[in-house]
């Protein structure tokens, strides 16, 4: 009798915990127009600031935007940037080309937020 109160006790607290954790991450949103195979996680993936131009032949297969779930935590810059080249990865972008980016600040938030297309940019070859 005691071992069936503990199994439903455990399945509620493993629900908890996998909800508490997943809490901790940035929100993560991708819009994909179109995809190509992904490509490794060795690969590089370029980052083009907002201030930066557009490549020419730079095709965009999507958006991603890195927010804050609202109990986000280690969610500064370089954070936000991996999550945003993982999502590029995932459908074959090479690139990825920020248009917006929010600073962390003390009303709103403490993450860094960011805005970008995912870009394949083709590779000359020679």
């Amino acid at each position: 009798m005691l071992a069936n109160h503990v199994r439903k006790f455990k399945l509620p607290v493993l629900f908890l915990a996998a909800a508490l954790i997943g809490a901790c991450s940035s929100k993560v949103s991708t819009q994909v127009h179109k995809s190509y195979p992904p490509i490794g996680y060795d690969q590089k993936i370029e980052v083009i600031e907002i201030y930066q131009a557009m490549p020419s032949g730079a095709e965009i297969l999507g958006e991603v935007k890195i927010g804050d779930s609202g109990f986000s935590t280690n969610c500064g810059y370089a954070i936000a940037l991996e999550a945003a080249k993982s999502e590029a990865r995932k459908i074959g972008g090479n690139a990825i080309k920020i248009y917006q980016h929010k600073m962390p600040d003390a009303l709103g938030s403490t993450c860094h937020r960011i805005k970008a297309h995912i870009l394949y940019i083709p590779i000359e070859q020679n």
